[in-house]
């Protein structure tokens, strides 16, 4: 059964605008999709998905510290630490249904989350969706966030998702590079294991031809969940945001009822 959350704190809401991005507003949203990207990008990446959502679908693109207006802010570098303070962000834009959808890392962020929400006894997401990152069971680490820094480099832009221009500029890099080891601290380190398994019905997208994940760690992902669990395995690479949100904006209409969102249908992805 799900929880209640209580109703909005104004002061809660002004908090949260440097952590969540709101590019289409809705007056009175039936569902909301809380978008949580992967290392090294911030709320930008989901923009272009606020207007292709239906109508009554808010996209709610998180933003964590050190990128975008967050610059000169410190990044986390614990998942612990990280949900810690998105937990209270979130909150007040739970009071109604809502979706968690997490690229790569984000993915890992997105299920600590709802743990934490679930553990706490708040109102858990409809659905989560996960995409191009192995299910918390099957991780290991590689130690990527501790390569020498032309060997982190070369391996950051085989994952994609950054313009090869910003990772060709060195003054660039110097500033971004103590994020990207962080949210690849984040990635490798992952979400803790044995945890109960959420009520929560799980969808793993991931890419044929992604030479990071293969289609038994993406499907370790049914180990979340004691819900429904799908796995769309495409063909595609390791960057595969678009195709993930393409199924997200398709399945908004079948949530779950106890979500209590009457969707319209989504709008064509183009």
């Amino acid at each position: 059964m799900t929880g209640v959350s209580p109703a909005p704190d104004p002061r809660a809401l002004l908090s949260a605008k440097r952590w969540i991005v709101r590019p289409r507003r809705a007056a009175d949203p039936g569902i909301r999709v809380f978008c949580f990207p992967h290392a090294g990008a911030g709320a930008a990446v989901f923009a272009p998905w606020a207007r292709r959502l239906p109508p009554e679908a808010e996209l709610c693109a998180v933003r964590y510290p050190g990128r975008e207006n967050r610059i000169d802010e410190r990044p986390f570098e614990e998942l612990r630490l990280m949900v810690d303070a998105l937990e209270p962000v979130i909150a007040p834009l739970t009071d109604r249904p809502f979706v968690f959808l997490g690229h790569c890392s984000g993915s890992l962020i997105a299920l600590e989350l709802a743990r934490r929400i679930r553990d706490r006894g708040g109102r858990l997401p409809a659905a989560l969706f996960v995409s191009s990152i192995v299910g918390p069971a099957r991780h290991s680490s590689d130690g990527i966030h501790l390569l020498p820094r032309e060997a982190f480099f070369e391996r950051v832009a085989l994952y994609g998702g950054i313009d090869e221009s910003v990772l060709a500029d060195p003054e660039i890099m110097d500033v971004f590079e103590p994020t990207l080891r962080a949210d690849f601290r984040i990635a490798e380190e992952g979400a803790p294991r044995g945890a109960a398994p959420l009520d929560v019905p799980i969808t793993a997208v991931g890419g044929r031809h992604d030479p990071f994940v293969d289609f038994e760690g993406l499907a370790a992902w049914r180990e979340e969940t004691s819900a429904a669990f799908t796995v769309h395995h495409i063909e595609a690479g390791h960057f595969i945001l678009d195709q993930t949100m393409e199924r997200l904006a398709a399945a908004l209409p079948g949530l779950p009822r106890q979500a209590g969102a009457e969707v319209p249908a989504p709008s064509p992805a183009g």
